[in-house]
């Protein structure tokens, strides 16, 4: 099983522990640690849907919630993408729930990237708690760590 470690767990990073067809992945946002290690899904599969999420990310809505509270934006993207009326609301609203539909390893896990020219607005929620917690990162470093692990596959 290889391991792989992309970015600065202190700031963001993504563990990837792979062989030739699976992956069990993990990120860190200010070294704290959300994934299940124990779930493992196809690599193609999360390399594709990760892709995906990076190509469809969605800078006006992150522009457009920016100015709110961390716990108004959770709200927002959490529970809009839960009563979303249409598939196109709930697209946008995925678009920025970078967790969401990924992977087995993050069912449960939240994570929220508004990245935006001034910074990368990270908010997270792990499972099993209440704690909603977040913070900012130099602008695009997110994006940069996911696209730097994409060109490795």
């Amino acid at each position: 099983m290889d391991n792989l470690i992309i970015g600065d767990k202190s700031l963001f990073a993504i563990r990837l522990k792979t062989d030739k067809h699976f992956v069990s992945a993990s990120i860190f946002c200010e070294s704290e640690e959300m994934g299940n290690n124990d779930e493992y899904t196809l690599l193609k599969t999360f390399i594709s849907l990760l892709e995906n999420k990076v190509n469809n990310y969605n800078y006006l809505l992150a522009d457009q919630i920016n100015h709110l509270d961390k716990d108004s934006i959770y709200l927002y993207v959490v529970d809009g993408f839960e009563k979303a009326e249409s598939w196109r609301e709930s697209q946008q609203l995925e678009s920025i729930w970078i967790t969401l539909n990924l992977t087995p390893c993050f069912d449960g896990e939240i994570f929220i990237l508004l990245s935006t020219n001034e910074y990368d607005r990270v908010i997270w929620k792990k499972f099993n708690s209440e704690t909603i917690r977040e913070t900012l990162l130099p602008s695009g470093y997110v994006l940069e760590q996911i696209n730097l692990m994409l060109h490795r596959f």
